[in-house]
C-alpha cells in the first residue's frame, strides 16, 4: 500500500482528504504544520506528499526543500490558494510535482495523486532491478556463500554506484584488486580509465614524479612532459594498491590531493585539476600501524565512507572447494 502524506493545518481540509485518499485504497498520514511533516517524512516511507504553501510554522517552499534534501524522490504535490499560483509555479524548479489550487475538484486531486505514486512505482521498479542486476554482476566475480563474503557484496553494492572513496583491506592474496577493479566496472567510470599503481614498488625519489607527472626539463633526464598516475585516471579510478608501505610524508602529499582534486606536476607552475574516485589497498594492519604512528589517521579517515575488509580463505574454509 502506497502511503500519501497531507500537510495543511485546515482540519476540515484534511478531513477531507484523508476520506478521498483513503477511499482510493492509500494509507494516509495528518501533519498541521511543515515541522510536523518532516518528522513524519523522516520516520514514514511516504511516496507522495500533498502539501499546503501557506503553513502557520514554516512556508511551503521551504517543507518542499526539506523533503527533497531528504529523500528527492517523493512526489509533491503543491496545494495552494488561486492568488498564489505564481509562487506555487516556482515551486516546481525546486522539485515539486505539480500543484492544485483551492477550491479543489474531488476528482482531480484523485487523478494527480494516482498519477504521481505511479510514478513512484515505475521508479521503485526500475531501482530494485538494477539492484538486480548489479548483484548478479557481482556474484559473477565474488565466489562464496559464507556470511562474510555476502556482507562484501552488500558493501559493493552500496559504493560501487556512488563516487566514495574506498579502502580495502586484506593479506595478499586475498582479492583486493579484485574487489577494486569489480567496484569500477560496476561504477558510473567503468568506460573510464581503471589505474592501478603498485605503492610499494614506487622508489622514493621517483615517487612526485610517477604520481603527478613532471615537465621536460624538471630534472636530469626529464627530456619531455610526461604525465603522472592521477592524471592517467581522470575521470576514471586510480587504484593505489600498499598504500600502506608509502612514508608519512607521501602519505601527506596524497591526502592533499585526494582532497583539493589538483596538483602541480613536478617543475610544473600550471595546476592540474583531476576528478578521479580514488580506491586504496593494504595487506597491513591497519589498525596497529596507526597507533604506531606508521600510517596517518587522516588519510584513513578520509575513506571511512568505503571500508571494505576481506577475510583470508582460512577464515572461511567452507568456501576452499
Amino acid at each position: 500500500m502506497n502511503n500519501i502524506l497531507v500537510v495543511d493545518d485546515e482540519k476540515h481540509i484534511t478531513f477531507i482528504l484523508r476520506e478521498l485518499l483513503e477511499e482510493a485504497g492509500y494509507r494516509v498520514f495528518e501533519a498541521g504544520k511543515g515541522n510536523e511533516a518532516i518528522k513524519i517524512i523522516k520516520s514514514e516511507n511516504i511516496d507522495v506528499v500533498l502539501l499546503d504553501f501557506k503553513l502557520p510554522d514554516i512556508s511551503g517552499e521551504e517543507v518542499l526543500k526539506k523533503i527533497k534534501s531528504i529523500n528527492e524522490r517523493i512526489k509533491v504535490i503543491i496545494i495552494t490558494a488561486f492568488a498564489d499560483i505564481k509562487k506555487a509555479v516556482s515551486c516546481m524548479k525546486y522539485g515539486a510535482y505539480d500543484y492544485l489550487t483551492k477550491p479543489f475538484n474531488n476528482n482531480e486531486i484523485v487523478f494527480v495523486v494516482q498519477k504521481a505514486i505511479k510514478e513512484c512505482n515505475l521508479e521503485n521498479e526500475v531501482i530494485n532491478l538494477r539492484k538486480l542486476l548489479l548483484h548478479n554482476r557481482i556474484s559473477k566475480n565474488m565466489l562464496g556463500e559464507s556470511p562474510s563474503i555476502k556482507k562484501i557484496i552488500s558493501q559493493i553494492e552500496l559504493v560501487a554506484p556512488t563516487d566514495v572513496s574506498v579502502f580495502i583491506e586484506g593479506e595478499t592474496g586475498s582479492g583486493k584488486e579484485v574487489v577494486a577493479k569489480l567496484i569500477h566496472n560496476l561504477s558510473k567510470r567503468e568506460k573510464a580509465p581503471f589505474v592501478a599503481v603498485d605503492c610499494g614498488a614506487i622508489p622514493e625519489n621517483l615517487f612526485e614524479s610517477e604520481m603527478f607527472g613532471h615537465e621536460k626539463g624538471a630534472f636530469t633526464g626529464a627530456i619531455k612532459t610526461v604525465i603522472g598516475k592521477f592524471e592517467q585516471a581522470d575521470k576514471g579510478t586510480l587504484f593505489l594498491d600498499e598504500i600502506g608501505e608509502l612514508t608519512n610524508e607521501y602519505q601527506a602529499k596524497l591526502l592533499r590531493v585526494i582532497e583539493e582534486k589538483e596538483f602541480y606536476r613536478v617543475g610544473g607552475i600550471k595546476k592540474i585539476e583531476v576528478k578521479c574516485r580514488i580506491i586504496c589497498a593494504t595487506n597491513i594492519n591497519i589498525s596497529q600501524s596507526i597507533s604506531e604512528k606508521k600510517f596517518r589517521a587522516d588519510l584513513y579517515y578520509r575513506f571511512s565512507a568505503g571500508i571494505i575488509k576481506i577475510p583470508p580463505l582460512r577464515e572461511r574454509k567452507e568456501e576452499i572447494i
